[in-house]
């Protein structure tokens, strides 16, 4: 029996962390807290939306996020969307 490894969606361990450190048991509470939709850190924690297609939060929802994971929105981005021009230089030492 073969067992496929699923990746990590890239920002649900920042997420996760997060929620422990606010004590946040639900993804609404921690969308509450970040002020961006349930259906948003939902997505983020699976890596995909209900449907399965991939996310990704508008600008507006990164720079919200950003402030509740004290994470510049700039490192979320690139750990998004490593391909983006100058990902490497940040995510090189992670």
């Amino acid at each position: 029996m073969t067992m496929h490894h699923t990746p990590t969606p890239p920002l649900a361990g920042l997420i996760e962390a997060r929620m422990r450190q606010l004590n946040c048991a639900t993804a609404e509470e921690f969308a509450q807290e970040a002020d961006v939709s349930r259906y948003a850190v939902e997505a983020l924690l699976r890596g995909h939306d209900a449907m399965g297609i991939e996310y990704t939060p508008s600008l507006h929802a990164l720079v919200n996020l950003s402030h509740a994971l004290r994470t510049p929105a700039h490192e979320l981005l690139y750990m998004l969307c490593p391909d983006a021009l100058s990902a490497t230089v940040w995510t090189a030492d992670a």
